[in-house]
């Protein structure tokens, strides 16, 4: 990946966890952590490994999914850029519960998890921002579960449409969108927990119903709150 130099410590201070923090602790924690470029394809960690740095996602895509005995997997999450990876194994000593590879090219900052604890027991602004975050993911994960165990697959596809990010900067007044798969369809439709060939077919069914119109990884919704309401 051809980018141009990171700074470290400007990169740290715009994201959430680590908003408003002196500079003398952003410097500290810049100073320990390196940039990694990571092709696509790449494995990151494997479930089993040992826990030893957070991982910020500049830019890119990371998949964490598992992996069956038969080699079939499930994609569990698709981490973009401004999102970080291992938060939730900082506070023990447990090893990686999930894979972790790289969709695409990415460029990421791992943070060191000694260091990180070492601030985290001097802030307690900051440690109130992790514990913030891990309660943000801990509810999307509920949501997930949920979804698996009480909604149709049509309505998991029609649900992660209508929540896109894409969808969501959309100006209220306007009733179409169109939302940009992140990854291959194979993938989302992993982490929707449906075959391939039933995500196909749901969104032939869609299409058919002038619920949407696909382009590719291009998905246009003529009008959102009726694809809302369908399944």
């Amino acid at each position: 990946m051809v980018s141009r130099r990171l700074d470290v410590v400007s990169y740290l201070g715009s994201q959430v966890l680590f908003q408003n923090m002196p500079e003398a602790e952003l410097q500290r924690i810049a100073a320990a952590s390196c940039v990694r470029r990571v092709q696509r394809g790449t494995e990151i960690f494997a479930a089993g490994d040992e826990c030893e740095d957070l991982y910020l996602v500049v830019d890119g895509l990371v998949k964490l999914y598992a992996k069956g005995p038969n080699g079939h997997e499930k994609v569990i999450e698709v981490v973009g850029a401004g999102s970080c990876v291992t938060e939730a194994l900082l506070f023990n000593d447990q090893p990686h519960s999930v894979n972790a590879s790289a969709l695409v090219d990415v460029q990421m900052v791992e943070v060191p998890k000694d260091v990180l604890m070492t601030e985290l027991n001097r802030s307690p602004e900051m440690a109130l921002r992790f514990i913030t975050d891990l309660s943000r993911r801990f509810a999307g994960l509920v949501r997930d579960i949920e979804a698996l165990t009480l909604h149709s697959g049509i309505k998991r596809v029609v649900d992660y449409l209508v929540h896109s990010p894409d969808v969501g900067q959309v100006p209220a007044s306007q009733r179409d969108a169109t939302v940009s798969l992140p990854a291959s369809k194979g993938t989302i439709a992993s982490l929707l927990s449906v075959t391939p060939e039933h995500f196909s077919r749901i969104l032939h069914e869609l299409q058919a119903n002038g619920l949407i119109a696909v382009n590719r990884r291009q998905i246009h919704i003529p009008d959102v709150q009726r694809l809302a309401c369908y399944g």
